[in-house]
């Protein structure tokens, strides 16, 4: 919900605020480009780790299907 907001503002922002010469719209634009960056993940180091010994296996399972266009 929050992510769908985001993105209309920022759609409605830049052709508003760039196309149609708004400062509000395009400051509206800047604050939701800054929102949709800070709900990015950041790229740091992989906090998952695996010890494993010789002979041991591990599986990796998706509990969903992941999301497709839009």
């Amino acid at each position: 919900m929050v992510e769908t907001a985001v993105n209309w503002a920022l759609r409605r922002g830049l052709r508003k605020g760039l196309a149609g010469g708004s400062g509000a719209w395009l400051v509206i634009a800047a604050v939701a480009g800054a929102v949709k960056m800070a709900r990015r993940p950041s790229k740091g180091a992989d906090p998952v780790r695996l010890n494993l010994q010789p002979g041991e296996r591990y599986s990796i399972v998706c509990a969903e299907e992941p999301k497709r266009g839009r």
